[in-house]
This record gives structure tokens, sequence and C-alpha cells, in this order.
């Protein structure tokens, strides 16, 4: 039992047997080399304005010394573009509609279906310490023991302020800036670990998140500070930034603090490798980075099915198992890979009900088994403007999105689809027939079917859906995004469902109004029960993704 083990949990093994079971009968063994450290480097709403993806508004030294070690992954999406979602994605290696968490968590309703397996279960039962700094995103006062019971989990809200120590935060913590902090309690964990013992520890702050300039963050003056005062007149203009931006303008300056928030990741990401190397832990760690989703307050950004949204950074790096240090690949990497990956590298059997596949044999230097990306969106917050469920695939080459609701006229639900930009005022700046504003609005009234050539339209401005050019690629990527959908038993297929689960946001919205909003102190108050089944691995075993 390692030393930052507080509690001992019930893992639930009964729930998860018939898939382990499954998954030694088809061949899946142990590996027998040593099990190698993990370090999943997370970051929020961050995407891939980074030198390593050919963005060099800023410089990342860091995040350059982990692709020159490793491999970056082009096409790398996320689920949902929306934090709880992907992250119950990430912890449970599942899509959002199979695991009950299709929107935000807590007092907003959702949570993880009863008995939903999770990774970090299996690599504590395999005897892994784990860490993680900053949230897990997927609590709700709904369960009764926790499905990813980190042994080491130091909470901002709860101890950054306090100066709590022992299994929250590490002693001498005296309100340093968050990534600091962060730092703090990963050197902390590394040192109170039980020699010999494999470890998982997910790294993370939330300095990408918006607002990107806060009183807490590590700052361009600040003593030591490596990185230079970010150029606003370097900030390159984007469709869904704006394409007349003035030199000093407002929105200009807005995304110089994005840009501001990547250089205070890059910061962090050298701390922790510096730690690795400290700690002697370098060589046998296996290390990804990556994010939640894309940034938010941009168009087709955040909570969007758009690129910017969807689509985020990927960078692998683990010494003497990767074919071609340095390179790049072009394999699709989803995050439903995430949880075959890393029980892989553990030497656990990969569960037969998951979608994903281990990106293990693309490092060694293998065609990858995934054709496909999907994302499956339902909500965001409360609200019937952040409910607006999508469906989509893409197989890195072109990209089909089905917006259940869409048709051209209304705007997501009801309401004005904020959530789409907190920048619309600044967008209004632009010419009235700017690419800007007319992306705007097809944002906010979509059409019920989007269809893009990523590689000749990387920014998605001409939507080639029902384009005679784009026949035949609409309907292979229509059969391949059904056969997905009933593979993996989406309920929205069924329209009597999409009908009982909308009056039931609408009911949960009205009384998420009553209640006081975000202000509610009965987090068990909103609820989507009813749809919410306890967790059943049969509809899913042996459905890997098609």
């Amino acid at each position: 039992m390692s030393r930052l083990s507080s509690r001992s949990w019930i893992l639930g093994i009964a729930a998860r047997g018939a898939s382990l079971v499954l998954a030694l009968l088809a061949g899946q063994s142990p590996a027998a080399e040593p099990r190698p450290n993990i370090v999943f480097i997370h970051m929020e709403d961050m995407g891939v304005q980074i030198p390593a993806y050919g963005d060099t508004t800023i410089a990342t030294p860091h995040l350059d010394r982990l692709a020159a070690d490793g491999v970056v992954f082009e096409h790398a999406y996320v689920t949902a573009a929306t934090c709880a979602a992907s992250r119950g994605t990430l912890f449970s290696g599942l899509y959002p509609h199979q695991n009950g968490i299709m929107g935000f968590v807590q007092q907003h309703g959702f949570h993880f279906r009863t008995g939903v397996p999770t990774f970090v279960r299996d690599l504590k039962e395999a005897g892994y310490a784990t860490g993680l700094t900053y949230k897990n995103g997927i609590e709700s006062a709904h369960y009764d023991a926790p499905p990813v019971p980190f042994d080491f989990h130091p909470k901002y809200t709860e101890n950054f302020l306090s100066g709590q120590t022992g299994n929250k935060a590490p002693p001498g913590s005296t309100n340093p800036p968050l990534a600091s902090f962060a730092v703090d309690n990963f050197q902390y964990f590394l040192e109170h670990l039980e020699a010999g013992q494999p470890f998982y520890f997910q790294a993370q702050t939330p300095d990408s998140h918006h607002p990107w300039e806060r009183p807490d963050f590590i700052r361009a003056g600040d003593p030591g500070w490596p990185y230079p005062a970010v150029e606003v007149k370097r900030i390159q203009a984007t469709p869904g930034w704006g394409d007349a931006l003035a030199p000093e303008g407002g929105l200009r300056r807005a995304i110089a603090g994005y840009y501001r928030a990547i250089q205070r990741v890059d910061w962090y990401v050298g701390r922790i490798l510096d730690l690795l190397e400290k700690y002697g832990h370098a060589d046998d760690t296996l290390v990804i980075f990556s994010a939640d989703h894309g940034p938010s307050h941009l168009l087709r950004g955040k909570t969007t099915p758009g690129e910017l949204g969807l689509r985020v950074p990927f960078i692998v790096r683990w010494p003497s198992h990767i074919a071609h240090p340095g390179s790049r690949s072009d394999a699709l990497v989803s995050f439903v890979d995430l949880y075959p990956t890393f029980v892989e590298a553990a030497g656990i059997g990969i569960p037969a009900h998951l979608p994903g596949y281990s990106i293990l044999p693309v490092l060694r230097g293998e065609p990858s088994p995934r054709r496909h990306a999907y994302s499956a969106f339902v909500a965001h917050t409360t609200g019937m403007d952040q409910y607006w469920p999508t469906r989509t695939v893409t197989d890195g080459r072109w990209k089909l999105t089905h917006h259940l609701f869409g048709d051209g006229r209304r705007a997501r639900y009801e309401g004005d689809n904020h959530a789409l930009s907190s920048l619309n005022h600044q967008i209004e700046e632009q010419p009235a027939e700017s690419l800007a504003r007319e992306m705007r609005h097809r944002a906010e009234v979509p059409p019920a079917w989007e269809l893009y050539d990523l590689k000749n339209d990387p920014d998605e401005r001409q939507n080639l859906y029902g384009a005679a050019e784009a026949v035949k690629v609409q309907k292979r990527l229509s059969r391949q995004l059904v056969a997905w959908r009933e593979q993996t038993a989406d309920p929205f297929l069924d329209d009597d469902f999409v009908t009982r689960f909308t009056e039931s946001y609408r009911r949960n919205f009205a009384l998420w109004e009553e209640l006081g909003g975000s202000k509610i102190k009965d987090k068990s108050a909103l609820s989507f029960e009813a749809f919410l089944p306890p967790w059943d691995a049969a509809p899913y075993l042996g459905r890997r993704d098609p």
C-alpha cells in the first residue's frame, strides 16, 4: 500500500468482471517488462496554437522538447468539446451517451451511470499509486464511492488557501501561483512514493481556462519569468477570431491573453519534465500531453463541433518505446483511446466493452486500426441555449456533423446561443459582410448537416453538404455515423427518447432558474436519473469503433 493512500476503496470488481474475462480470453496478457509510470499532462480549454502544430506566435521550448523526443499526433479529437463530458470519456473510455456524463455534473444533474468502470480503479487494483492536481471534473453527490479514487488529490478550492496538508496538499504551500502549487504537489507525490511502486499522475492546472488573466497566475514581469511579453501585433487573423483585426484591436488583445496562458502551460510542462528527471523517472515514464478540448470564448471552439473545439494537441514521449522519436503521425486518436492505452502500458488486459484502441502499436511504428473519430455533444452547463445535441465523424480529411435540432433558423433549442462566443460584441466591430460575422451567424443558426474538406478548408468556411463534388464522401460518412451511433447504442436515435429527454431538460432548466442558477446549494436538486440506468457492459462487448 502506498504511503499516499489514506483509505481503502471498494473497487466494484463485479461490474467489470465480464469485460476483463473476455479480454483475457482474447489473448491479452500482461507485459513481461517492468511496468512504466504514466504521466498525463492534461490542460483545460487549449487547442493546437503552439509551434509543434505550426503556430509560431509564441515560443514553447518545453513542449518543443517533448515533441523532439516523442511523437506529435496531427489528428487527435475529444468526444465532446465540454469539460465534464470530455473528462468522463477520459476516465471511462466510453462516449458521453454511454457513461452518462452528457453535460455538467453536480448541481447540473449528470453523473456516471452506477458501476461504470474507470482506468483509475484498474490501475489502483494493479498496484499503481495514483495522483491528480486540480479537478477531476466528474464529481457528483450521486456516488456512493468515488469512481476515480485517486490516492493523492489536492483540491484548490479546499486547500489552496487553507494550508491543509497530508493527503491534500504538501506542507509549506503558501499561496504560490496556481501552476507553482501544482508543481509542488507533483514533487510531494514523487517524494512519498513507495520504492519501486509504479504510478499514474494526472498533471493539471487551470491556466488555459478562461479568464486567461487572473491574480493567482504567473505573469510576465514576475521574478524569474523566462518568457517575453506576447506581442499583440503578432496575433494572426483567422476566420474564427475575426478576419479584419485592427493592429491594436480589442479582439487581438483578448487573444494575446490566450497565448500568455499557453506560455504558462509550457512553463508547467517544463517543471514536470524536470521533476521526472530529478527523481530518476524520465526513462521509465510514458508522458502524454493533451487537453480536454479547444479554447473557449471563440467561434466554433468550446461547446461546438468545430475543429477549434474538438481537435486538441496530443504529444507522446516514452523513451525506448517509440520507433521514430521526433516524428509526426497522421494516425487518428480519440479520447476513448486513452483508457486502452493506459491499461495496456500497465500490463492489464483491455476490457472488452471499450470502443477505443490503444495507441501503443502506433508508437512502435505499426498501422493504426482507427479509421474514424467521433464526437457526441449533448449539453454544456444548464440552460436551453446550452443544450444542442450534435454527432460528428471525421476520417482526418473530411468531417461530417449532424445537428439534431439544426434547421438553419433557430439558435440551439431556444435562447441566444451565447455559449459560442463571449467575444461577440467585438466581432460586431467587423464589417457587415466580413467572414467572421458570416461564420458567427452560421454557428448560431446551424443547418442540420455540415460537411468540410479539412485538407483544403481547415478553417471550415465552405459547407459542402449537398454539393455535387462531395456526394460520395457525404454518403460514406453518413453511413459511418449511423453505424457508429447504432453500435454505441446512442439513445438519441430514438425520437421518443429525444422528446422525453428534452422535456426533462426543460423542467430542470426551470428548476435551475427557480433555485438560483449556479448558486444552488443542493447539488442533487437537478436530476437525469431516469436516463442514466445502472451500468451494463453487455450492449458494448466486442464493439470497437468502426
